[in-house]
């Protein structure tokens, strides 16, 4: 039996090419023809072009003498399990080299001294809302269909969501529409009243009060501004 296995092994390890480009197939289907072999099944009619290649190759016909003697092993329960399982030693190998943390995303938003929620945008978030075609050349090439932000279980009672579109008749100009949710409230016509405001950098460029949907809207705005932008939002 060891003179067996130690054949099979030798085959399975050995780095030599097949013989002709027919051993591939035939070798690929053995095992198969050796089962049906096994089974007392008609192993040549089920396999006809393996049969004929074994007939002509020895290679193959070697292959096939040896993982024949291993399955006949195995469905016998002959086939001895090594007697101890083998362990390595790495520690000659040098430790691989510590991988950087990554860093912690940026939040987009915050609670200000006076407990108003910031949503400051970005060119990083406003590529991830859009996808591939939002960089930070700032869509020299073209706009975007549209953008969409939602902030809605980061404060107790308060969702905002910010929707950006161009204008059809000029893509270089957006307008962005800001809606603020008070659940407690009940929605419509309850919404009105939360000041937003509006900011380039450090520049406001307008504030205005939500209307009974929860909303204000800010037109004309340039498509190069949006990833300065900043809204503030005051419940009230």
């Amino acid at each position: 039996m060891a003179s067996q296995i130690k054949t099979i092994l030798n085959a399975l390890f050995d780095d030599e090419g097949f013989s002709t480009p027919d051993c591939a197939p035939c070798q690929e289907q053995l095992a198969a023809y050796i089962d049906a072999e096994l089974a007392g099944q008609p192993a040549s009619a089920r396999f006809p072009a393996v049969a004929a290649h074994l007939d002509r190759c020895a290679a193959c016909q070697q292959a096939h003498h040896e993982l024949q003697a291993l399955l006949r092993l195995d469905r016998s329960g002959e086939l001895a399990a090594p007697p101890v399982l083998p362990s390595f030693d790495f520690s000659y190998l040098p430790p691989l080299p510590a991988r950087p943390a990554a860093p912690p995303a940026a939040r987009p938003w915050l609670l200000d001294e006076l407990g108003r929620l910031v949503i400051r945008w970005t060119a990083d978030l406003l590529a991830s809302l859009q996808g591939p075609a939002m960089q930070p050349a700032l869509l020299k090439s073209g706009a975007p269909a549209g953008l969409r932000y939602e902030l809605t279980d980061a404060v107790d009672d308060l969702a905002v969501r910010i929707k950006a579109e161009p204008q059809r008749d000029n893509p270089q100009r957006w307008t962005v529409e800001v809606e603020v949710d008070i659940p407690s409230r009940g929605g419509w016509p309850h919404l009105a009243g939360s000041l937003v405001t509006l900011r380039r950098g450090d520049e406001t460029l307008d504030q205005q009060e939500t209307d009974p949907f929860g909303k204000a809207i800010f037109e004309n705005l340039s498509i190069e501004d949006l990833p300065r932008l900043s809204f503030a939002v005051e419940a009230v």
